[in-house]
């Protein structure tokens, strides 16, 4: 009888793990933590794929992530962090992963340092997770603005620089996202038992890529599935805009140079670099696309004139109220096409209501749009339509 009652027990116990398995791995936990913890159980069902981002990567355990990020910083080595579901135990990791920076996840709050780290929550909708930032300043987004009026959210890099460590420390947030971990207080703020992890999309070679970084963001929240949704949506418009763009004919599309002289030095975008990219995803022809550089490079402003005189647009200079108040900058700029034609344009169109612009840090997740824009300017008939969300041309005089 005993044996009956037993066998019973057992096979009730074991009908109750399978479907508390069930239930675990219908979704991932995006708050809060595994109560019972099931050693059988995958508690990441929702996965994510990298299309684009070449710069970071992730492998999942049953309860456990592997991501790593290739290049924390130009030339630095290879950062490896094991995000852990809370509830569950810490896991026995292999011999390569020890010293790996431990975050538990999904995490409930986080320091930002660069405000594109907030567009990505923003884009994500997990603005709710913010809990301190580098500056207050230079926020556009409102439900951003309402998160920093409406709580206490710690600004813990006032000039932007220099990391107060101690209110990092005292406000024990789950994770500190930096732009780079080799400094000195990076390590102190983890030996203090913050984790800190690197968000380093500046370094992708496309816009495309950079964007991507949503993911990386989304693995900290165990939101893998929204992340998929909204990065799949924006490349989608992005690649369909492209296709149409590029589909002119090669005697049509413009010639594009960048940037700006100081002292007789251009600084133009690299020929690799996520700039370049854009100019051909747009359908542009870069003046430079045979430079190396996957970043910025400078060149001869003899060596641009050369290469550029007669492009038929200018983009990304900067900083100039009008045409006339370029020559008093550099009189020389009057040998470029783009300039006497009045195709000069920059990225700094006011977007909010004070006049403020959010092109380094929504720009850097919505590249659908700056390509609206830049396929406006190259092709006026073909991005009539599309309302311009950043660039402006150079007023042809001062206001």
């Amino acid at each position: 009888m005993w044996r009956g009652v037993l066998g019973t027990i057992v096979a009730f116990e074991l009908m109750a793990g399978a479907q508390a398995q069930t239930r675990l791995a219908a979704s991932n936990l995006t708050r809060g933590c595994v109560e019972r913890f099931d050693v059988a159980a995958d508690y990441f069902p929702q996965k994510l794929t990298i299309e684009d981002a070449v710069n970071f990567s992730v492998e999942y355990r049953r309860s456990y992530k592997v991501v790593t990020v290739k290049q924390a910083e130009p030339g630095g080595q290879p950062e490896r962090y094991v995000l852990v579901q809370c509830g569950a135990p810490a896991p026995r990791l292999p011999a390569e992963l020890a010293g790996a920076q431990i975050v538990t996840v999904p995490i409930a709050s986080l320091f930002a340092f660069s405000i594109t780290h907030v567009s990505l929550l923003a884009d994500l909708d997990r603005i709710d997770v913010l809990t301190g930032i580098a500056q207050r300043d230079g926020f556009l987004d409102p439900r951003t603005e309402a998160r920093i009026r409406g709580s206490k959210v710690v600004e813990f890099a006032k000039n932007g620089l220099v990391i107060d460590v101690e209110r990092v420390v005292a406000a024990r947030p789950s994770l500190l996202m930096a732009s780079g971990t080799s400094s000195a207080t990076v390590s102190v703020i983890r030996n203090a038992g913050v984790p800190v992890v690197a968000n380093a999309e500046w370094l992708e070679s496309t816009a495309l890529g950079r964007a991507e970084w949503l993911k990386y963001m989304a693995l900290f929240l165990n939101e893998e599935q929204k992340a998929e949704a909204v990065y799949g949506a924006m490349k989608g418009r992005y690649t369909s805009l492209s296709r149409i763009a590029t589909a002119r004919p090669e005697a049509e599309r413009p010639l594009v140079m960048t940037g700006r002289s100081t002292r007789g030095v251009f600084t133009i975008a690299g020929g690799r670099s996520y700039v370049a990219a854009l100019i051909r995803d747009a359908g542009g022809r870069y003046a430079w696309a045979d430079n190396a550089s996957g970043g910025t490079a400078s060149v001869d402003l003899e060596a641009q004139v050369q290469r550029a005189a007669n492009a038929d647009v200018w983009i990304n200079g900067g900083g100039w109220k009008s045409l006339p108040a370029m020559l008093d900058d550099e009189p020389r700029y009057v040998a470029f096409k783009a300039y006497r034609q009045g195709q000069v344009w920059v990225y700094e169109r006011p977007t909010g209501p004070t006049g403020g612009n959010d092109y380094w840090s929504r720009g850097v997740t919505r590249p659908d749009l700056v390509l609206a824009d830049l396929v406006r300017i190259f092709y006026p008939a073909l991005g009539a339509a599309h309302p311009f969300e950043w660039y402006m041309p150079v007023p042809p005089r001062a206001p």
